[in-house]
């Protein structure tokens, strides 16, 4: 009799327990919530468009779907990678705890496609008739790699053979001493970008190069936004237990900025901050409002005249504060516009609606992993 009421309870708490996966399922299809996903800086997973019960590809997206919603996500995300990153292994989502800051994964990139690249920026420019010049920050977990545990700090060697061979290269402009003595004061805890101080030092590089006199701080109109969580945060899956402030620096007078969106429109503005992206999961949109695949900024007062520069995110910090020395600065990111370098030249006056585009100089601005 007893053994019979047990069996019995067993089957109650089985029972119990598949009625919750069965609730939860439902709930996650029906109403489950999907800001975590949004945080992850992805789209959620669609529902499967056919159902097959025999049919792993129906399995699978139905798994996909169910995962993106079920409650409380982030804080069994932001466990299993808190878990990962205290046992060394990988994060949830391919990014890595580093001496107070949330790193990127290390870039694998040979001597022979750095050699690659810079050969093709020169062809390029060659062609041209014009002066250029490549700025290629260290990412931040390679400058935090002494303060890793060996395992993880071997795998940044490819890094480090690559920025020794660009640093062969004349073309390539040198970081100041302070990334290195510093890294932490260069970027964000909790982004793979400059923070103001390093992009101010790249600032101060790139004008003995670019020949013109850097300003002062001071000369610039500096703003800041608190509570900024980049993307390598978002990208870890560990909790937001940081949140980093972004200070801005633009021009102290008149400018205009011309977007190229994404639908093929032109858009202008007065301005090269957008403080309403703070309030959005890409704060770092305040910088030029977004990445565009083609814009520019011009500037009457500023002494120079046109450059045309290539780029990734990693120059939106930095452009605001050129723009104080050119008329005219012509922007392309390659990652998100079709065409070659040349092209995208000769095309760009007439796609921004301007004059055609003969720059004093051309720059190339692009991390290890974007080059």
């Amino acid at each position: 009799m007893i053994g019979k009421i047990k069996a019995y309870k067993d089957r109650i708490i089985v029972l119990a327990a598949l009625l919750g996966l069965l609730a939860a399922g439902l709930y996650a299809m029906l109403a489950g919530d999907t800001s975590s996903v949004v945080w992850e800086r992805r789209d959620p997973n669609a529902a499967p468009e056919h159902a097959a019960l025999n049919d792993w590809h129906f399995d699978r997206e139905t798994e996909s779907f169910l995962s993106d919603r079920v409650p409380f996500r982030r804080a069994l995300v932001a466990l299993d990678s808190g878990v990962n990153a205290l046992t060394g292994r990988r994060t949830q989502l391919e990014a890595w705890y580093a001496a107070g800051a949330v790193v990127e994964k290390p870039v694998h990139r040979t001597v022979s496609d750095v050699e690659q690249h810079l050969s093709a920026f020169a062809k390029f420019a060659d062609a041209a008739g014009k002066p250029w010049l490549v700025l290629t920050p260290p990412s931040h977990g390679w400058l935090l790699r002494g303060s890793m545990p060996a395992l993880m700090a071997r795998q940044y060697e490819d890094e480090t053979a690559a920025y020794a061979a660009m640093a062969e290269n004349d073309h390539v402009v040198q970081m100041p001493a302070a990334f290195s003595d510093d890294p932490r004061r260069m970027y964000y805890a909790t982004d793979h970008h400059w923070t103001l101080d390093g992009a101010w030092q790249a600032y101060l590089a790139l004008g003995e190069r670019l020949r013109y006199e850097p300003l002062t701080m001071e000369d610039f109109r500096i703003t800041r936004y608190e509570g900024f969580h980049g993307t390598t945060l978002s990208s870890s899956g560990l909790p937001a237990l940081w949140s980093d402030t972004i200070v801005c620096a633009e021009p102290d007078g008149p400018v205009k900025l011309t977007i190229l969106n994404r639908d093929g429109q032109l858009e202008t503005y007065d301005r090269l901050l957008f403080p309403e992206k703070t309030e959005t999961v890409d704060g770092y949109g305040v910088y030029l409002q977004d990445n565009y695949g083609l814009l520019m900024i011009e500037n009457d007062s500023a002494p120079e005249g046109t450059l045309m520069v290539y780029k990734d995110s990693f120059a939106n910090c930095l452009l605001p504060m050129l723009s104080a020395h050119y008329s005219r600065i012509v922007v392309a990111d390659m990652r998100l516009i079709k065409g070659g370098y040349t092209s995208i030249m000769k095309q760009a006056g007439k796609r921004l609606r301007t004059e055609d585009v003969d720059p004093d100089a051309i720059l190339f601005i692009y991390s290890l992993a974007d080059l």
